[in-house]
C-alpha cells in the first residue's frame, strides 16, 4: 500500500528477482471477445499459474482472430520474488538512477490478482533487485 502525507517516512523492502534464463509461452483461444486486455490478463495469469512465478518480464503477445475466434500467445520470462528484506546501505548505489545503467523492466501480473503495488523491478548485471517504495518520498 502507497502511505502518503506530512510526517509519514517509509523505509523501503527491495528482494531478489530470479528471473528464467528460459523464455516461455502460452497460447489460448477466445471466443466472443469483449476486451483484448482481459484476454491479455487471463493468458499471462494462466502461464504464472502454470509456471508457479510472480511476474513476466518483457511480456509480447501475438494474436489472430478468424470467424470470431481469437487466438492470443503471449512470450516472456517467468520470475519470481525472493529474499524480501529492509534496505541497507549497500542497496542505495543500485538503486540511484544512472541513465545507461539501470533499466526498468516491463512486467506484466494479471489484473484481477491482488498487485503488490509500488514495486519497480530493476534489473542490474543480471541481479534484479525490486524497490516496495521510493526513497524518502523522491522520485527514482
Amino acid at each position: 500500500m502507497d502511505i502518503v502525507g506530512t510526517g509519514v517516512i517509509h523505509k523501503p523492502v527491495i528482494a531478489d528477482l530470479n528471473v528464467s534464463q528460459e523464455k516461455v509461452s502460452r497460447t489460448m483461444t477466445f471466443t466472443n471477445l469483449q476486451s483484448l486486455e482481459t484476454a491479455k490478463n487471463s493468458v499471462v495469469r494462466e502461464l504464472l499459474k502454470e509456471k508457479d512465478a510472480d511476474v513476466l518480464v518483457e511480456p509480447t503477445f501475438d494474436s489472430s482472430t478468424k470467424n470470431g475466434t481469437t487466438e492470443l500467445t503471449v512470450y516472456g520470462w517467468t520470475a519470481t520474488y525472493k529474499n524480501f528484506r529492509q534496505v541497507e546501505e549497500k542497496d542505495l548505489k543500485v538503486l540511484e538512477v544512472r541513465p545507461n545503467f539501470i533499466q526498468k523492466a516491463e512486467t506484466a501480473q494479471p489484473a484481477t490478482e491482488v498487485k503488490k503495488t509500488g514495486a519497480l523491478a530493476w534489473i542490474v548485471g543480471g541481479v534484479a533487485l525490486v524497490a516496495a517504495a521510493v526513497l524518502a518520498g523522491g522520485g527514482l
